[in-house]
């Protein structure tokens, strides 16, 4: 056994000065009350284990309802010790010092995350069905052959494969990416085969019909539609496709602008309608709406005279009178 000292913190064997963390039950269980998780193992579906020094995965037997575990920035030289944890979807391993990919991982991932490692050959990913993203960036990959299981990743969509040293025929690079039949995000710049493909993000874009992100930047529709052309008929044919894009979309422009004008037009006539139907209405009761609004009829004479009547008394003290009182005791003492 491993010699821990006073602190929790073991000397690694075969490693003298050596020092890293130990993944015992007794700390995942108190690290997860720690952090919002369950004291029972199997109860708790995201574990936090990053940057906590550890150089081998232990005791995550318990933690059968883990979907995803966290484990970036540790010392760790495998990825043995996963296999109980059987409805994993997400892990996240960059920052180690991993040198492959074992057969042991469950094969409910989704997402696997292995960048910055020492990662030479990606082998064992056929066997993660449902694999959708995979991150292998700033690894130790050299050989597109090290790459080839990647065919058999059906629901693959993202990967990211930038800053190796991935060198080889690139018509086999593109090929080999063509064949992914999800594949609708890729980082491949850094790779001396990248250089080595003349026009290589049309290459990519012309072969790889659901790339929707290359690299640096979006595959916008303009661009597949050019690159779509260039690949059929070089240049020329681009630069077709280029202007008879860009006439559909101002011909698209104005097809909105006229329906949008059109659905102006339609909505005054139907408001002016309404005006000449509520004009008809008013003028069948006899009143008259030459301005288009509702005219009330003159005061009877005699509200008018009670209204002079009560303008002759004074309001009382803090009440408050009819603003019509108030004119009214105005135009009073104005006539007088």
């Amino acid at each position: 056994r491993v010699p821990e000292s006073a602190s929790g913190v073991v000397r690694s064997v075969g490693r003298p000065g050596a020092m890293a963390h130990e993944m015992t039950a007794k700390w995942l269980k108190a690290h997860c009350k720690e952090n919002g998780g369950y004291g029972t193992p199997e109860l708790n579906d995201k574990l936090y284990l990053h940057f906590q020094g550890f150089d081998r995965i232990q005791n995550l037997e318990a933690y059968t309802g883990l979907k995803s575990l966290f484990l970036e920035g540790n010392g760790l030289e495998d990825l043995e010790g996963l296999s109980a944890c059987v409805e994993l979807r997400c892990l996240f391993a960059q920052q180690n010092m991993v040198t492959a990919i074992p057969a042991s991982l469950p094969v409910s991932l989704s997402t696997l995350n292995v960048s910055n490692n020492n990662v030479s050959h990606l082998r064992n990913v056929a066997r993660l069905a449902e694999l959708q993203t995979l991150q292998a960036g700033n690894c130790k990959l050299k050989t597109l052959e090290s790459l080839d299981e990647l065919r058999e990743c059906a629901n693959l969509s993202t990967v990211d494969l930038q800053n190796n040293e991935i060198d080889g025929d690139p018509e086999a690079m593109v090929a080999l990416f063509a064949s992914m039949p999800k594949l609708a995000c890729l980082y491949m710049q850094g790779n001396p085969v990248v250089s080595q493909l003349r026009q290589y993000r049309k290459r990519m874009i012309a072969s790889i019909k659901t790339l929707a992100y290359l690299d640096d930047r979006p595959v916008f529709p303009l661009e597949r539609h050019c690159a779509e052309a260039w690949a059929e008929g070089g240049l020329d044919a681009e630069k077709a496709a280029r202007k008879a894009f860009k006439d559909e979309e101002a011909a698209k422009q104005r097809r909105d602008h006229e329906y949008l004008t059109n659905l102006r037009e339609r909505s005054r006539a139907k408001r002016e309608a309404l005006a000449e139907k509520g004009k008809k209405a008013l003028a069948d009761l006899g009143l008259s709406d030459s301005d288009g609004e509702y005219e009330p009829e003159e005061e009877p004479p005699e509200l008018v005279a009670a209204r002079a009547k009560l303008a002759q008394y004074e309001a009382r003290p803090g009440e408050e009178e009819p603003p019509e009182l108030t004119a009214a005791r105005a135009a009073a003492s104005a006539a007088a």
